[in-house]
C-alpha cells in the first residue's frame, strides 16, 4: 500500500491538482495531508492561483482517501466545510510501525512528543527533511505550494521506504529505507 504525504497546500488548486495527478502512477491508496490546506496565513504571500474554495471542492471529491491533520492556518469553518476529518494530531499503525502525524506548530522536530513512536511526520516549516536519529525516522514533506527550500515536494511511504519527490517533475530527491 502506498501513502502520498503532502503539507501546506495554502489554497493552491493548481499545486493540489498536480499532486493528485500522480495518484495512479504511484498507485496511491491514501493521502496524508499535514495541515494548512486552505489559507495562506498572514505570514505568507498567497499563491498566484489562490482559491481556497476550489481546494475544498477538490479535497471533498476524494474525501474517502484523505487522512488529515489540522495546521495553524485551519479554522473551525474549515472543519465544517471539509467532508473528511481534520484531527489535531494523529497516531497511525502502518507497516508494523507506530507513526505520529502533526502539522508541526505544536509538536515538531524541536518539540518531540514524550510518547513512543517509530516515525514522526510533520509539515509546517515548508522545508523537506528525512533523517534517522536514535532509531527513529523523522519526515517532513516540505510544501507543495510555498516551499522555503526551493523544492515543491511530497513523499510516498510504503512498507519498505519513504521517498521524497519534486512536485514539478517527480524527480526523486531522497529515499530512506524504513
Amino acid at each position: 500500500m502506498n501513502y502520498m504525504i503532502a503539507s501546506d497546500i495554502h489554497g493552491s488548486p493548481g499545486c493540489l491538482k498536480k499532486l493528485l495527478s500522480y495518484q495512479e502512477e504511484f498507485q496511491i491508496q491514501k493521502i496524508i495531508l499535514l495541515g494548512d490546506l486552505y489559507y495562506s496565513g498572514a505570514r505568507n504571500i498567497p499563491p498566484s492561483d489562490y482559491n481556497p474554495k476550489d481546494v475544498v471542492s477538490i479535497l471533498n471529491s476524494i474525501s474517502d482517501k484523505v487522512i488529515s491533520c489540522k495546521g495553524n492556518c485551519e479554522s473551525d469553518v474549515d472543519l465544517m466545510v471539509s467532508e473528511f476529518v481534520i484531527a489535531d494530531d494523529l497516531f497511525l499503525h502502518l507497516f508494523g510501525k507506530d507513526i505520529f502525524l502533526s502539522h508541526g506548530h505544536r509538536y515538531s522536530f524541536l518539540n518531540i512528543p514524550k510518547f513512543s513512536f517509530d516515525i514522526f511526520i510533520q509539515g509546517h516549516t515548508h522545508i523537506s527533511d528525512i533523517k534517522k536519529e536514535g532509531g527513529k525516522l523523522f519526515l517532513n514533506p516540505g510544501s507543495i505550494t510555498l516551499p522555503k527550500d526551493d523544492n515543491r515536494s511530497f513523499m510516498i511511504l510504503n512498507e519498505r521506504e519513504v521517498s521524497l519527490f519534486s512536485l514539478e517533475d517527480k524527480k526523486l530527491l531522497r529515499r530512506e529505507e524504513l
